[in-house]
């Protein structure tokens, strides 16, 4: 009869002790990430994050890339233009000029332009609001002719042609005169700073 062979088992484990136990395992888990993480860091340094950009501080810019400015209506050939001038202001501007020792037309000329409104939406306005204000007041208006650089008798026609579709007897004097009333000078000094802002804003103008 054949010997029967018996295994040996002691000091092998059974296949079911070579995998940790379920539990062991989850318990050991995070402690190996944290070392792989650790291990990780050291070897290669995570690069510093960037500050988060505030808001833009350069120019907005438009469609065609340059950067916006404001629009300057001072060039072209002065033309003679007659305007029917507020009393009060033609009085300021007469006296603006013996201070400064500038000319009328150079003060009045520098304070429209400052004065003009934005758009046509903003010259309606003012343009009511001065018709209104000079029927309550009752002011007179002086005739005055005054040299107008081209661009800015334009740019005044403009706006008052596009207010004048919806109060038609709205008229060029009107929108100048709201122009000197918020932009006149209190003084001959004021009325020097703001010819020489006009006269270099037109140099600049012609450079760019």
């Amino acid at each position: 009869m054949a010997r029967r062979l018996t295994l040996n088992t002691a000091g092998i484990k059974s296949p079911l002790d070579i995998a940790e136990a379920p539990a062991e395992r989850a318990a050991s888990q995070p402690a190996l990430d944290q070392d792989r993480d650790s291990g990780r860091s050291a070897s290669r340094p995570r690069a510093p994050r960037k500050a988060r950009a505030g808001k833009a501080t350069r120019p907005p810019r438009r469609a065609d890339g340059e950067a916006d400015r404001p629009v300057f209506y001072g060039g072209g050939r002065p033309l003679q233009t007659a305007i029917a001038l507020e009393a009060g202001h033609l009085a300021q501007l007469e006296q603006l000029a013996r201070a400064s020792g500038l000319s009328l037309n150079a003060i009045a000329v520098a304070a429209i332009h400052d004065g003009l409104p934005a758009s046509a939406a903003d010259a309606r306005h003012s343009i009511v609001e001065e018709r209104a204000a000079r029927t309550a007041r009752s002011a007179r208006r002086v005739e005055y002719n005054l040299r107008i650089p081209t661009e800015l008798r334009t740019r005044v026609d403009e706006l008052t042609r596009d207010t004048r579709e919806r109060l038609p007897r709205a008229a060029r004097a009107d929108l100048v005169n709201a122009a000197l009333g918020r932009s006149l000078p209190r003084d001959g000094q004021a009325a020097a700073a703001l010819v020489a802002a006009f006269a270099r804003n037109l140099e600049l103008a012609c450079v760019l």
